[in-house]
C-alpha cells in the first residue's frame, strides 16, 4: 500500500534539513507543518527549555481513527550525528549514501519518512484505521535527552514501534541500563627521585582497586568499561591525581545495581590499603565516586502486542523478523520506564554514525510496509 517513490522523494527531501543534535529547529519546523497537512493534532512539549537545544520540544501528533482503543504510537528522533550539514544524498541503484563529506542521516530520518508515508497511507484509507500517536524526539544522539524530558501525560498509548534499528530483519526487544561512572583518585605526591616512599601514587591505587574489580564481561547480561583515564603532568612526580570514566550496562537492573555496589566496594578496600604514616603523619588516598543513570534496561516480552503484530506483518513480506537482544540503548530503553512497550524496528541503514553510511533501499521499503500492515492489524 505504500508509494515508494513518494517515501523516497521525502527521505531525500529529509536528509538535506540540516538537523544536527541541538539544532533541530529546521526539522522541527518541517515535522509541526507535515504533520498539521497529515490531519493530527499537534502538541510540542516545552522539553526545548530544559536543555541546551534550538528546538521548541518534542512533537507528539495523534491521527485519529476508528473506535475508541488506546493509539498504536510510532517513534523516531529528529537529531543527527556529527559531521550532519550539508547532506548531498546520492541514489545509487539498491542504495542511498551521502558524497562521502557528511553522514547520510539515515539515522534516523529513514524512520521518519516511514512514519509519515504510513500516515498518508493511513489518510488515503479515510479513517478506517486504528488511532496512531506519533512521537518525534530530540537529541537520541546525545544520551537519549529528549525522551527523558518527554511530556509522558500527553501519550495515551502503551504499544507501538520504535523505527531506529537497522537490518528490517530484526526487531530490538531487550535493551539493558547504563550507568556512567566517573572516579577522581587523590594520591599523595612526593619527588619520584628523591623520596617516593612518602607518596602514594593513584596509580597504584588504581591498580588494587582494578584487580580486585570484575570488569569487561561480568556475566551474560552486564559489561562494565573504563574508556577514558587522564592524569599527570611531569615524569619526576609521584602520580598525584589520576580522573577515569566508564560505563556499567545490564538487561537486569538488580545487577546493574549490584555491579555499581561491588565497583564502589573495591575502591574503598583500594582506599584502605594505602594508608601509611610517612614522618609521624598519617597520609592516605582519597576517591571521589561520582554515578548516574543514564537510561533504564529496555525487557519487552515476546508474548507482547506490538511484538507479536509486527512479527506476524514481516511474515506477509516473506521476512523471517528474529526478536534480538541488543547491547545499546536508545529512545525506547527511557520510554519503557513510563510502561511503553515499543520495540525497535530495523529500517535498513548500515553503518550508521559513519560517512559510509547507506540507506537500503529494499530493506527501507519492506519496512515501511510491515509497518504499515503492524498499524492495520493493531486492535487497541
Amino acid at each position: 500500500m505504500i508509494n515508494e517513490k513518494r517515501l523516497l522523494d521525502n527521505f531525500l527531501k529529509l536528509v538535506q534539513i540540516d538537523s544536527e543534535s541541538f539544532n533541530e529547529a529546521k526539522i522541527h519546523k518541517v515535522l509541526v507543518e507535515e504533520l498539521k497537512k497529515l490531519g493530527c493534532i499537534v502538541y510540542v512539549d516545552k522539553s526545548g527549555k530544559k536543555f541546551n537545544t534550538n528546538a521548541a520540544g518534542n512533537i507528539i501528533a495523534t491521527l485519529k481513527g476508528k473506535g475508541k482503543g488506546k493509539p498504536f504510537i510510532l517513534s523516531a528522533h529528529m537529531d543527527t550525528v556529527c559531521p550532519g550539514v550539508g547532506v548531498k544524498p546520492c541514489v545509487k541503484k539498491d542504495r542511498v549514501t551521502s558524497d562521502g563529506t557528511t553522514i547520510l542521516g539515515a539515522d534516523d530520518k529513514a524512520g521518519i519518512a516511514i512514519i509519515l508515508e504510513t500516515l498518508r497511507v493511513l489518510k488515503e484509507l479515510k479513517g478506517n484505521h486504528p488511532s496512531v500517536q506519533v512521537i518525534f524526539t530530540l537529541c537520541e544522539e546525545v544520551c537519549i535527552t529528549g525522551a527523558k524530558y518527554l511530556d509522558y501525560s500527553k501519550i495515551k498509548g502503551t504499544d507501538g514501534l520504535i523505527l531506529d534499528n537497522e537490518s528490517s530483519e530484526e526487531l530490538i526487544i531487550r535493551g539493558p541500563g547504563k550507568y556512567n561512572f566517573n572516579v577522581a583518585i587523590h594520591g599523595v605526591t612526593a619527588h619520584a627521585g628523591v623520596c617516593p616512599e612518602k607518596g602514594i601514587s593513584a596509580l597504584d591505587v588504581l591498580s588494587k582497586a582494578m584487580r580486585l574489580m570484575k570488569h569487561g564481561r561480568v556475566d551474560k547480561e552486564t559489561v562494565c568499561n573504563f574508556g577514558v583515564i587522564s592524569g599527570g603532568r611531569i615524569t619526576n612526580a609521584v602520580l598525584s591525581e589520576l580522573t577515569l570514566k566508564g560505563e556499567v550496562r545490564s538487561l537486569n537492573a538488580k545487577k546493574l545495581e549490584k555491579q555499581i555496589k561491588h565497583m564502589k566496594d573495591c575502591f574503598a578496600k583500594a582506599e584502605k590499603a594505602f594508608v601509611k604514616k610517612v614522618d609521624g603523619k598519617t597520609i592516605q588516598p582519597k576517591i571521589e565516586i561520582e554515578t548516574e543513570l543514564s537510561y533504564g534496561a529496555q525487557n519487552i516480552s515476546k508474548t507482547s502486542t506490538s511484538v507479536k503484530l509486527t512479527i506476524a506483518a514481516a511474515r506477509k513480506h516473506g521476512v523471517n523478523l528474529k526478536a534480538i537482544v541488543c547491547g545499546g540503548g536508545c529512545d525506547a530503553n527511557v520510554m519503557a520506564q513510563h510502561g511503553l512497550a515499543l520495540p525497535n524496528l530495523g529500517i535498513g541503514v548500515e553503518k550508521c554514525h559513519s560517512l559510509d553510511e547507506y540507506l537500503s533501499l529494499p530493506d527501507f521499503y519492506r519496512a515501511a510496509r510491515i509497518v504499515v500492515d503492524t498499524v492495520l492489524s493493531y486492535r487497541g
